[in-house]
């Protein structure tokens, strides 16, 4: 039942950009809740129904309204629904992560003979419509969220690295259009950087990486995200995360003119800098 401008039902629906019901309106705000740190998700649905006739039908037990959710990362599916036009609900940690659809409807749970609406189209003038069980009355579009622990992560976690066969050896540069920031390398950068990423961990060393690649791809990622005016960046995970720990450190927000982000970065990553081998008591001759 996903949501679909074009689709062609056998009976008049109630939904956006449709003309079946002109004067008539089916809406939904939702509000979800999710604890920090973890997956677990409350959610609340407030229907607004405006035709007599499909509210006629829900005072009388033959319509619901319902709320389907999906996650195809995890292959999560339920369906919350009732007469009253207020749903809630939860859903435990670890069953939903990434990207998540909340689709509201109107359900018809009792089969109508010859059903007509006053609210219609003229042009079903004189008609009406045998309806089963489980057909929609009324559709909004879905709302889609994003359910993970983004906001929490470390900021590194962030970062992807990938390789482009048109880079050139020895340089590097960064991709935004994606919901991790892309550091793109030559495939032999890429392999020869993993290869000394994983070497290094752990280990003092690991502040030259930090210091090499993600202290100044992340200056460029913080003054590109505060450029943005049109709001291009909006719904991905890695600006969300910026603003999160912007936040938590007392930062500017993202869109700041006057920000002093060389500083911010460093504080991001919780100054690189002073934890290189030479700048600590070990590097001392």
């Amino acid at each position: 039942m996903k949501f679909n401008p074009a689709k062609s039902y056998p009976h008049p629906v109630l939904r956006p950009n449709s003309s079946d019901y002109p004067r008539a309106e089916f809406q939904v705000e939702l509000d979800l809740k999710r604890i920090e740190d973890t997956t677990y998700l409350r959610f609340a649905a407030d229907f607004a129904l405006s035709d007599p006739d499909l509210l006629n039908l829900v005072h009388s037990g033959k319509a619901e309204y319902a709320l389907l959710i999906r996650c195809s990362k995890t292959h999560f599916r339920s369906i919350t629904r009732g007469a009253k036009p207020e749903l809630a609900g939860e859903i435990l940690d670890g069953l939903l992560y990434g990207q998540t659809e909340f689709q509201p409807f109107l359900i018809c749970m009792r089969g109508l003979s010859d059903f007509h609406a006053e609210g219609w189209h003229p042009d079903f003038t004189g008609m009406g419509f045998n309806i089963p069980v489980g057909a929609v009355l009324a559709q909004d579009e879905p709302k889609e969220y994003w359910v993970d622990t983004v906001e929490e992560s470390k900021i590194g976690s962030i970062f992807e690295l990938g390789s482009n066969k048109n880079l050139d050896g020895g340089t590097w540069r960064v991709r935004l259009d994606d919901h991790r920031v892309i550091l793109e390398m030559s495939k032999d950068d890429h392999d020869r950087f993993l290869e000394a990423r994983d070497r290094a961990d752990g280990t003092p060393e690991a502040a030259y990486i930090m210091n090499s690649i993600y202290l100044p791809a992340l200056v460029w990622v913080l003054e590109q995200a505060d450029r943005d005016k049109d709001g291009e960046y909006d719904d991905f995970r890695w600006r969300r995360a910026l603003a999160k720990r912007l936040e938590d450190l007392g930062c500017k927000d993202l869109g700041s003119g006057s920000a002093n982000r060389l500083e911010d970065a460093q504080k991001l990553l919780e100054e690189p800098f002073r934890h290189l081998p030479l700048m600590t008591d070990g590097g001392k001759s």
